[in-house]
């Protein structure tokens, strides 16, 4: 995950660079890196629509989709096998694709890795700075703070938030490396990602502090967004309820690990991702009605049922006077008559080859 995340950091870092430079160079806002996270959240979110838009149909779909899916669970609850065959006809005849909501979700993950990427690596990808910057001011913070009693890896995944810190309060210690690299450390000294007294760079700890705000801001957005969406959908009735429930609390409780594992940059952009998804999923709901879909899709499913079950007229030899009639039967019946009859003349044309 940690190549994946890497890859995927140099993208969304130009972007975040991009979003900070507009928000400090050009609107001058307060909060820019806060600023710059929200917008950053808003482009990307735009960037996915037509996926979101397609997981937006998928989840009305399978809305559709469960009653028959639990009802072929109840018959062939005792029978795996016959189930397996069921659920693939079902793929087949009606395109039941249980996968469908998977890749939206997939690519949201790997996003959400890729920017932590760029929160424990601002100087890096935001920056932008040379690398060989970036080891002379490693090298000087953790002499800094070796000296100052504290231990610190240089592989340390934090340890460019340590040396924005150190270059913060400690600028003169750094003096030496102004004459080649003054606008760069000036850079970094003017990096605001902070809320007050509140470090974006820094975990959370389970104490009573306001940086908690930040992490519980993303859990609850995580919560509403993902039950406003599922209801939206149909997806929180019927026998597929529980899962559901299930769904939401399992999800929620996923992200309130998350939060605690990642700096509070994660979790405010993902509070920010939560209420765009919520603002988005009102929009979509408005283009694309989930229960015309769902209705739309019954539809369809009942006029293949009908063909299915029509009865057709299809030539049939009688064996034993050679006669050829046409013959009454059902759509797979005609469709099993056919199947036999190239068959038969492959078997004529080509022999035992």
């Amino acid at each position: 995950m940690s190549l994946i995340s890497g890859i995927v950091a140099y993208p969304l870092g130009f972007i975040m660079k991009g979003c900070y430079w507009l928000v400090t160079e050009i609107l001058h806002l307060p909060l820019s890196y806060v600023a710059a996270l929200f917008l950053f959240t808003l482009i990307t979110k735009i960037l996915m629509f037509p996926i979101s838009v397609k997981q937006h149909k998928a989840t009305a779909t399978m809305s559709a989709f469960n009653p028959m899916i639990e009802d072929l669970r109840t018959r062939y609850r005792n029978d795996q096998n016959k189930l397996n065959e069921e659920l693939s006809r079902l793929q087949m005849d009606y395109g039941y694709n249980p996968t469908a909501g998977c890749a939206p979700m997939a690519i949201n993950l790997i996003i959400m890795f890729g920017l932590v990427e760029v929160i424990y690596k601002p100087l890096t990808y935001m920056l932008t700075l040379p690398k060989t910057l970036i080891s002379l001011l490693s090298e000087r913070t953790l002499e800094l703070l070796a000296a100052a009693g504290t231990t610190v890896n240089a592989k340390d995944r934090m340890i460019e938030t340590y040396i924005i810190g150190q270059v913060k309060s400690n600028f003169s210690a750094f003096s030496d490396l102004v004459t080649t690299y003054g606008d760069e450390l000036a850079k970094v000294r003017d990096l605001d990602m902070s809320i007050g007294s509140i470090n974006l760079y820094n975990k959370p700890e389970l104490a009573i502090s306001l940086a908690l705000l930040i992490p519980l801001f993303s859990i609850v957005t995580q919560l509403i967004s993902t039950i406003f969406m599922l209801r939206s959908s149909g997806s929180m009735g019927g026998n597929a309820a529980g899962q559901m429930r299930t769904t939401v609390i399992s999800t929620s409780i996923l992200f309130a690990v998350f939060s605690f594992m990642y700096p509070l940059g994660f979790s405010l952009y993902w509070g920010f991702s939560n209420l765009l998804t919520l603002v988005q999923n009102v929009i979509l709901n408005k283009l694309y009605d989930p229960e015309k879909l769902k209705a739309d899709l019954l539809e369809k499913i009942k006029q293949k049922k009908k063909e299915k079950n029509a009865r057709k007229k299809v030539p049939v030899m009688d064996k034993t006077t050679g006669e050829v009639k046409e013959k009454e039967v059902s759509a797979s019946e005609a469709d099993r008559i056919r199947l036999q009859r190239a068959r038969e003349i492959d078997r004529e044309r080509y022999g035992d080859e």
